[in-house]
């Protein structure tokens, strides 16, 4: 059973992994992927800002007022109404201590409409008037932002210069907006060997090139693909690749899933060809799965075909699975089957469980079955748990059935432990019981409990029920106690 939850949470892991890994690009891309645009909102962290600064500030003057009612139009995304919000406090108070706050909260809400040259304008005057506010750094980074808007090169080149990392990162990106060019030589300066340039930087000019895909980015990430040193940036690169569709690329993803030495970077290529869509990526997948020299690699392709929606995957992995008698081999198609869900891969998974006598494949075949939310999985597990003659393989559907849950599961299962006579499967019961959230399960303890024939099934359901923490629960210890 350990086994087959630590292969569960090791697929888990897998497609995890691959997703953190694309979360972690795009984050790290977050600032590309908006600019040149209008943004929907304001983010978490920006609204937090603002609340901050208010709950700080503990005014209840007229101004402050007319502050907390342009925060609530930021927060309800009226932009023009926030504008109008602050631009009344910054002429009704133009000597307020917070007026620097206006007008950085007016402007954004200018850039929020898409008038950047009035945001500009009222940044540049806070900068200008109020050397020492404490909006000062993000009133320099929103000018910076908005520059290839505003046509404010200068600004962007200069903020390039400086040491704030935050403020380059933004630079960079409005560059790549207004002057393509220009940017991706900046980029190429920052990541060749030796640069001292920060590492997150690094990073965010690996998924700006990415996001800015085409003949001039893609040769410069296929080379970071192949030579680059530092890991992270190496698997950014073939990350970014993989959304290239560029066929050049493809053909050194797949030098890389095939020959690289390195069996992260080698997942990392198989990941990025996961995200083409081509026959050509799938024929290559499939071969991949079946005749890798490398076992590791074979699991995890085998996992990501698994993915997949269509019907040929579940063809290709079944063929895998009668051509191959490794059991790793096997029980990764399994969990493949389980992740594909459809009706086809369900009866395919019944199929083996019921032809094929080793422990091991029918336990990860109960695991898989469980994955599959339907009834018919539901009601395959449930026959087994009541009638299978491997008593391992009984208690292996028990405790699965007993993660799940359900009113009707539960009573079955409830009916099993009065009628059962092995101590074993009795004791998987209470264990199942135990897990379920449910006030009957407690209940069954409970009457176990008190008037079970066994001792040890007594213990055992008292210490499930301490377990609980569920106050009828230990009020029914408590009782014991007395």
């Amino acid at each position: 059973m350990r086994h087959d939850i630590r292969n569960h949470r090791r697929g888990r892991l897998l497609l995890l992994g691959g997703l953190t890994l694309l979360l972690t690009l795009v984050a790290g891309g977050l600032l590309g992927a908006g600019a040149g645009r209008r943004s929907t909102g304001a983010s978490a962290q920006e609204l937090g800002k603002l609340n901050q600064f208010i709950q700080n500030s503990n005014a209840k003057d007229d101004a402050m007022k007319i502050f907390r009612q342009g925060r609530d139009q930021i927060e309800e995304e009226n932009w023009s109404r926030a504008e109008a919000s602050f631009n009344s406090f910054v002429a009704a108070y133009p000597k307020h201590k917070d007026i620097d706050a206006a007008l950085y909260w007016m402007a954004f809400a200018l850039k929020k409409q898409g008038k950047y040259t009035e945001a500009d304008r009222q940044l540049e005057k806070l900068i200008r008037e109020h050397p020492r506010s404490n909006w000062l750094d993000d009133a320099r980074a929103m000018r910076v932002e908005i520059a290839g808007q505003t046509g404010n090169q200068g600004l962007v080149v200069g903020a390039l210069d400086k040491n704030d990392l935050e403020i380059k990162a933004i630079a960079l990106q409005s560059l790549f907006q207004s002057s393509p060019e220009r940017a991706v030589a900046y980029v190429v300066e920052i990541l060749k060997p030796g640069s001292t340039a920060d590492r997150r930087l690094k990073e965010n000019a690996v998924s700006l090139l990415g996001q800015h895909r085409g003949p001039r980015t893609t040769p410069i990430l296929m080379d970071l693909a192949r030579n680059q040193t530092d890991p992270k940036l190496r698997k950014e690169a073939i990350f970014w690749l993989g959304q290239s569709g560029d066929q050049g690329a493809f053909d050194l993803l797949k030098e890389l899933a095939t020959q690289s030495t390195d069996t992260e970077i080698a997942k990392t290529a198989i990941f990025a060809i996961t995200q083409h869509s081509s026959p050509r990526a799938y024929e290559f997948l499939v071969e991949l799965a079946r005749s890798a020299p490398s076992k590791e690699i074979r699991l995890e392709t085998i996992f990501w075909l698994g993915q997949r929606r269509n019907e040929a995957a579940v063809d290709d992995l079944m063929k895998i699975y009668q051509a191959d008698q490794n059991i790793e081999i096997r029980k990764q198609i399994l969990f493949a089957l389980s992740q594909h869900r459809s009706q086809r891969a369900l009866e395919e998974l019944i199929k083996i469980y019921d032809s094929d006598t080793n422990r091991e494949i029918r336990n990860q075949a109960i695991f898989a079955l469980q994955q599959i939310n339907s009834q018919r999985a539901q009601a395959k597990i449930l026959d087994i748990a009541r009638t299978e003659a491997d008593i391992e393989v009984r208690k292996q559907a028990i405790f699965w059935l007993g993660q799940q849950g359900g009113e009707q599961t539960f009573d079955v299962l409830a009916q099993m432990y009065d009628s059962e006579k092995d101590k074993g499967v009795k004791e998987q019961l209470i264990f199942a019981f135990g897990q379920s959230r449910q006030k009957a399960a407690l209940r069954k303890l409970m009457q176990i409990a008190r008037s079970d024939p066994s001792v040890e099934m007594k213990k055992s359901a008292i210490f499930w029920l301490g377990q609980s923490r569920d106050p009828e629960a230990v009020k029914f210890i408590e009782e014991i106690l007395k």
